[in-house]
């Protein structure tokens, strides 16, 4: 037994000696230093790793560092420790080729290329040259479309892929898409009522009704628009809804152009956007409330092309704000384009309950809605049918696939029923607006089950006109 503890701690010491640094080839890159919060993890936390290579390597405490068994960052002794690492030295890099499997093709050290939306290089690792790809995943990849096909009998919509995404990471297209960040202040707007509390319960057998098909409101009910690629769905649906919204309300003449998005873009507070990564719906509504909005000639929009978001080029001076306070329409307009245009304001924001049958009714009797939707990467293949979220198989496949989602901000202009094929049973589709050009989906509209993807949790519209709120709250009177 004596003999069992002296080589116990004979090997505890052999251990002690260990050089636990990486081999004098590994250069020492920052991985656990360009970590976001924390840097580095106590005990075990398999989440805590960096992208290394085709692999990962981890900023934990639990990796072991010895010799022939590590799986630490070359930087965690450095950043995790505060073990003052020297700069090691190189071995001379070695020759060879990468070979692809997928294509057959060799490439040469140093070669990089495209599969789909990932960047594979052809690199060394430590003394072998050895081909590194990117595993994002991809809008337009067979992953998702596969996934897609096992679930398809349940789901009852179809899919396609579009050009438009080619090469497009889905992390990457949940940012430049959609463009709403979710804003708990709007859950406690208050909310409108019906003004007739019998056609409100007649909502619920009226089986199927769309805005654009109203002889009343003929012409007035905006098309599809393309955001392009910044991630502005927090102003866009807002401004088309409220041109919606305007056009119906009587004795306004409606606009002969789309009212600007790129004036709430540039001009709202900072604290409004995250630059074309999103906005918050609630400042769009507060900044046509209290400023009002241009046409598109006055002050076009740019954003799509360019990707990002530039100052406000269009100043109102204190008269114009104390105009636009009294209800009074701005005329002087001094429009970027230098072209003219027209400057209109509006009554304040409201929220619809979601239950469908308020929702129904809004659309109904008032107009257009702004719903914000939870966007799984399937959205971007819908082609037809009716949507809802599917389950994510493909989100087993590889841990970077977990938790892609996004929050995108649409126009409900109606609803339809139709008879599940699997259940037999009849349900209910929003009928919805997207802003991704008419190429996407049925030319530009979609369809999306009542309840799904939480599509009734954040409904909001507004009267067409604040003089139109003052004239009605008079005649209440």
């Amino acid at each position: 037994m004596a003999r069992l503890f002296l080589l116990i701690n004979i090997f505890i010491l052999l251990l002690s000696q260990i050089d636990c640094r990486y081999a004098d080839w590994e250069e020492v890159k920052p991985y656990c230093k360009i970590r976001p919060n924390p840097q580095c993890c106590a005990s075990r936390d398999d989440d805590c790793f960096m992208p290394y290579y085709d692999s990962r390597c981890y900023c934990d405490n639990f990796c072991f560092r010895g010799i022939d068994n590590h799986d630490c960052c070359p930087d965690h002794d450095q950043v995790c420790q505060g073990i003052n690492i020297t700069a090691t030295t190189l071995a001379p890099k070695p020759s060879g080729t990468c070979y692809d499997s997928f294509t057959n093709r060799q490439y040469a050290l140093g070669d990089s290329f495209l599969r789909d939306c990932n960047l594979c290089r052809c690199q060394t690792l430590g003394f072998e040259t050895k081909l590194s790809c990117d595993e994002d995943l991809c809008i337009n990849s067979d992953v998702l479309i596969s996934d897609y096909k096992t679930q398809q009998p349940y789901l009852g919509f179809e899919v396609k892929q579009y050009p438009k995404f080619n090469g497009v990471k889905v992390k990457d297209a949940l940012k430049i898409y959609l463009g709403t960040l979710p804003d708990p202040s709007l859950r406690h707007m208050v909310d409108n009522a019906p003004d007739d509390p019998n056609e409100y319960h007649r909502m619920e057998e009226v089986n199927a009704y769309d805005v654009r098909t109203n002889p009343s409101y003929a012409g007035k009910i905006r098309g599809i628009r393309d955001q392009g690629k910044c991630g502005i769905s927090w102003a866009l649906s807002t401004v088309d809804v409220a041109a919606d919204r305007l056009s119906l309300v009587q004795n306004i003449k409606l606009p002969n152009e789309p009212l600007s998005v790129q004036n709430i873009l540039s001009c709202t507070d900072p604290e409004a956007k995250d630059g074309c990564e999103g906005g918050r719906v609630t400042y769009a509504w507060g900044f046509i409330k209290d400023r009002g909005v241009v046409t598109e000639n006055c002050y076009p929009y740019e954003s799509g092309t360019t990707g990002n978001i530039t100052e406000c080029k269009l100043r109102l001076s204190n008269e114009d704000l104390q105009n636009i306070a009294q209800h009074r329409k701005i005329t002087n307009l001094n429009c970027p384009s230098r072209a003219r245009g027209e400057h209109f304001n509006f009554g304040p924001a409201y929220r619809i309950r979601k239950d469908a049958s308020s929702v129904k009714y809004e659309i109904h009797f008032r107009g257009p809605v702004q719903a914000t939707m939870r966007v799984t990467p399937d959205f971007f293949l819908y082609s037809s049918g009716v949507y809802r979220c599917g389950g994510a198989s493909y989100a087993n496949q590889n841990p970077r696939y977990a938790n892609l989602f996004g929050y995108h901000s649409i126009r409900l202009l109606g609803w339809g029923t139709q008879v599940n094929r699997n259940t037999h049973k009849e349900e209910s589709y929003w009928i919805a607006a997207n802003s991704w050009g008419t190429g996407w989906g049925e030319n530009g509209y979609f369809h999306i089950l009542f309840g799904e993807c939480e599509v009734q949790d954040t409904v909001i519209a507004t009267y067409g006109k604040s003089t139109d709120v003052l004239k009605k709250k008079n005649r209440r009177q």
